[in-house]
């Protein structure tokens, strides 16, 4: 997604090359991925609010990982069917995935007064991968929804009306 006015790009990743890497290079890639994608969400809302911490989430997420390593390499967690900083890695990560979609979904709404609905189901199960499939699809996912607002305009209103709201939406200057 690029937003022509403000010069901000949310990078697209093609979903399978994102697992495939992930796994050749045992994670590491998906945590450069990741940093990355936190970096251009931040973009779309410099205000400290809405921002995403990225040290914060980042230090949690691999301190666990670390944890969770030595561990399993110490055969500390062996007796127990899970691992306790597995668990937490999970839990955290999911927070951090739906801070992301949430952010997505504000700045949808702020730009282009589109609602975006999300597959509750697939965050759950696929968490990051389920966000990148989301934002590779957030194009579509804009166009429908303007064409539909379009669509409903002309049904309701008559044809300069609709120019007006399409510039007002895309903050273009008369």
């Amino acid at each position: 997604m690029y937003d022509y006015q403000s010069n901000i790009a949310i990078r697209k990743t093609s979903t399978l090359k994102l697992v495939l890497l992930t796994i050749l290079t045992i994670g590491i890639y998906w945590y450069f991925w990741l940093w990355k994608l936190v970096t251009d969400i931040n973009k779309l809302y410099p205000y400290k609010g809405k921002r995403i911490h990225r040290y914060n989430w980042f230090c949690m997420l691999i301190g666990l990982q670390i944890i969770s390593i030595i561990l399993n390499v110490k055969g500390i967690q062996n007796e127990h069917i899970f691992n306790v900083a597995d668990v937490l890695w999970f839990w955290i990560n999911l927070a951090l995935t739906l801070q992301i979609l949430k952010n997505i979904e504000r700045y949808v709404k702020e730009k282009f007064d589109l609602e975006i609905k999300h597959n509750v189901f697939g965050w759950l199960v696929f968490g990051s991968f389920y966000v990148n499939y989301k934002i590779n699809r957030l194009n579509f996912a804009i166009q429908d929804g303007l064409s539909r607002k379009i669509t409903q305009m002309k049904l309701f209103k008559s044809e300069p009306e609709i120019f007006v709201y399409l510039k007002r939406i895309f903050n273009y200057r008369v």
